[in-house]
């Protein structure tokens, strides 16, 4: 999981949107940043968090995670498909 609040690296400033235009790749305990089209210098990056949470998605934890990247095919959660 990157988290931007628990120090670590560059990545942290990686910002959700429904529709990114980089993706993280896991290859073994690296994490790659991958851009999915060609990204302007000075543009900022943006991925898809796909978070999980333990336990029912209730309204309050959507509420929590809600997306505002304002982006028309937004799914307006920052929540990935639930199992």
């Amino acid at each position: 999981m990157i988290d931007g609040s628990r120090g670590g690296n560059s990545a942290r400033f990686l910002n959700h949107a429904c529709s990114p235009n980089c993706e993280a790749i896991e290859t073994g305990e690296r994490v790659f940043i991958h851009a999915l089209a060609a990204i302007a210098p000075g543009e900022e990056l943006f991925i898809d968090y796909g978070l999980a949470v333990d336990g029912a998605v209730t309204n309050d934890i959507r509420a929590q995670y809600t997306c505002h990247c304002g982006t028309s095919a937004g799914r307006r959660t920052m929540l990935g498909k639930q199992r």
